[in-house]
């Protein structure tokens, strides 16, 4: 295996060099190494060789070059063998990021070819006993004695501190400045001297093999020129600048532990599917997504501090718990010293911890959320990055979503005189805007959209109305697949549906949810068709309208949840109506915008928190600045990121149990949101004054269709 060639488009190349590299070679040994707490020397010379030291530094000088998003894939790739590689990698790439964008002319031409080749090894000084998060709060000093800086203090839990042989220090050169962080300064230092010495290693639970130290400076001589950029007082910009960067990578880590949990799982218990192992797969996979969400933005050059944070919290606290999902599973068999899961277990905890406690993380995420979006709608769904026309119309849905519909919903469900049912003057403007014809070619009045589109606009709709939502995706499901049906009956029936005259409404176990007063064309599936079987390639179902007098509709308890939708029981004659072999793809178009839904009301929850958290005041302040309200901010906005990218990758590239996965998991955190939204709220939130209420309510409807399609 030789080392991928320095092009930054040879992405492909680099990470299928890397898995190579792992499967052949890190896994036979991580155990053994592990156990040992050895520093893996010889698993680093095929790093060095491989490049990936040079994972981020420029093709100018002697590096990949790669994107911020493929370097990410190269470390959970790594992770999947064993995470204590990444941070041999990682610690170092943070030092060349300093040197690589703060750096002068010459250092970068001094520094960056020995850096990319491994020679010049290291990472980051920056924490010291006293001082993690809060950076500021350093005292390790730089006084300038000549051509030389004189370095004098303590730093703690230095990766490479013992086998690198340089390091990307943070001191303070003026002791007097206010604030702080204006008298600190960053040198790329380099062993060699007294003054410098290793006081200790430090035994971690997990995290073995790596070097973890405690270092000890004592009026070490840097010299002059080590200092970058070669001007004093902005260090601390120079490090902050690398921290988007350092947690997406310890989200990329915890993606690819997560992975290797789910590889474990399988190992011991096939291919057997089951709600826990798809909850567990789906959470991955929303990591995931979130990772490289996060990773494409830095690409573009892109503001991402925000959403590289919730990264970092989303997929680290993903691989805490999968994890302990998987030793649960697997029972006594996890903690057997001879597998990998009781490491993995063990090494999760460090992402939590590591660059920036999330704890703290997510208390500047909530922050951030507040700056940056305040109380206007449409928070973190600015739909930057996507096609001009996508992003267009989608955008024009929500401005009728947050002078029309929402308002209207909150009119009809939040009084006490019964008017719950979707008024048709609202399916109508809804209809004009051409969003019912989604799915359906132009040539019958449709927008001809994708399913990635389609599922934006069902999510818009649904932060207005969750019942319209919910009428919405079922019609598209319907619309669409029909759509793709040969025969002229069928053809005949696509202008209505594309005018939204008739809505599509699939009753595949003879039971359906229709919009009260408006004709539904039904998709219901044939008699002796098992449930299980509707979503098998080539299931049929018959087409019938809700209006024919062969069709028998018998109402339903009103439920819980969606109350302006009306649910009936369906029967017809199996002569009725027309047979299509589309009921496969009308379950799964409808799984997916029922997860788009589900999206749309935890959207819906959290803009009202954040919105009700600036304008409450408790002791004297908003209650946004309080950390307990802060937490929940950040939790909630992380977790519909996740879930709405899920649903996205779903929609873009539909793989067996994918729109399944993304409806579980997008329910689950409807649920979870609207529940916390309720709390930030209080008592307020209980009421039908407020919309919260409600979207707790279409919560628990999307919960129980999710949980009642959930694999045995």
């Amino acid at each position: 295996m030789t080392a991928p060639t320095a092009q930054p488009a040879s992405r492909h190349r680099v990470v299928a060099a890397v898995r190579e590299f792992v499967e052949r070679e890190v896994k036979p040994v991580a155990p053994d190494l592990d156990h040992a707490d050895a520093y893996p020397h010889a698993l680093v010379e095929r790093m060095r060789e491989l490049g990936l030291f040079g994972a981020l530094v420029p093709v100018e000088h002697g590096g990949l070059g790669l994107a911020v998003s493929d370097y990410a894939r190269v470390i959970e790739e790594l992770c999947r063998g064993w995470m204590s590689l990444a941070g041999v990698i990682n610690s170092h790439t943070m030092m060349a990021l300093i040197a690589q964008r703060h750096g002068t002319d010459e250092q970068r031409a001094r520094w960056l070819p020995r850096m990319a080749r491994g020679e010049l090894r290291g990472g980051l000084a920056l924490t010291e006993p006293h001082a993690g998060s809060d950076v500021q709060a350093i005292r390790t000093v730089a006084q300038r004695d000549g051509d030389h800086y004189l370095i004098s203090g303590s730093k703690m839990f230095i990766t490479n501190g013992r086998e690198g042989n340089a390091l990307a220090l943070l001191a303070r050169t003026d002791p007097a400045a206010s604030p702080p962080h204006r008298g600190m300064s960053c040198f790329i230092v380099e062993k060699g001297g007294p003054g410098w010495q290793v006081l200790t290693s430090i035994a971690k639970l997990g995290y073995k093999g790596v070097d973890t130290v405690e270092l000890l400076f004592d009026r070490f001589a840097a010299p002059a020129v080590s200092l970058v950029g070669g001007v004093e007082g902005r260090g601390f910009q120079h490090v902050m600048s690398g921290l988007e960067t350092g947690r997406i990578n310890i989200a990329a880590r915890s993606v690819g532990v997560a992975q290797a949990v789910l590889e474990e799982v399988d190992r011991h218990e096939g291919s057997r599917r089951s709600p826990a192992r798809e909850a567990m797969r789906a959470r991955v996979e929303a990591a995931r997504a979130l990772v490289y969400w996060a990773g494409a933005m830095k690409d573009r050059a892109e503001r991402c501090d925000l959403e590289a944070g919730m990264a970092k919290l989303y997929a680290s606290e993903t691989a805490q718990a999968v994890a302990t999902d998987a030793i649960r599973l697997l029972g006594p068999r996890s903690q057997r010293l001879d597998g990998t899961l009781e490491r993995h277990y063990r090494d999760t905890p460090l992402m939590i911890i590591g660059e920036g406690a999330n704890e703290i993380q997510r208390t500047l995420i909530a922050r951030q959320l507040v700056d940056r979006h305040g109380e206007r709608p449409g928070a973190l769904t600015s739909r930057e990055g996507e096609p001009e026309e996508r992003r267009q119309l989608v955008l024009a849905v929500r401005q009728f979503v947050d002078k029309e519909i929402a308002p209207a919903a909150q009119e009809h469900e939040g009084q006490h005189d019964g008017r719950d049912a979707l008024p048709a003057e609202l399916i109508e403007r809804l209809g004009e805007l051409g969003v019912f014809g989604a799915l359906l070619p132009a040539p019958v009045g449709g927008l001809d959209l994708d399913l990635v589109t389609a599922a934006m606009i069902v999510e818009e709709v649904a932060r207005g109305w969750g019942a319209l939502g919910w009428a919405l995706a079922r019609h598209l499901a319907v619309s669409g697949a029909i759509a793709e049906a040969p025969g002229p009956a069928v053809a005949r029936l696509l202008p209505a549906l594309a005018r939204a005259e008739i809505l599509g409404a699939p009753a595949p176990l003879g039971r359906a949810a229709i919009a009260p007063g408006r004709p539904a064309l039904l998709a219901v599936a044939e008699e002796g068709v098992p449930a299980s079987s509707i979503s098998s390639s080539g299931a049929s179902c018959r087409l019938v309208r809700s209006d024919d007098p062969r069709v028998r509709l018998a109402a339903e308890p009103p439920a819980l949840g969606l109350r302006a939708l009306a649910r009936v029981a369906v029967s017809i004659d199996q002569s009725t109506g027309a047979a299509v072999a589309v009921a496969a793809r009308i379950h799964d178009v409808a799984t997916l915008g029922e997860a788009a839904v589900a999206v749309g009301i935890a959207q819906a929850a959290f803009e009202a928190a954040l919105r009700y958290s600036q304008q409450r005041s408790t002791f004297g302040k908003p209650i946004c600045q309080h950390q307990a309200i802060q937490l929940k901010l950040a939790d909630m906005a992380s977790g519909i990121a996740a879930a709405r990218l899920l649903v996205g990758a779903a929609a873009a590239a539909p793989g067996e149990g994918a729109a399944a996965r993304a409806r579980q998991l997008a329910a689950e955190t409807a649920a979870a949101v609207t529940l916390e939204a309720m709390r930030v709220h209080g008592g307020y939130g209980y009421t039908r004054e407020f919309p919260v209420e409600r979207h707790y309510r279409d919560a628990a409807a999307l919960l129980a269709e999710a949980s009642a399609d959930a694999p045995a």
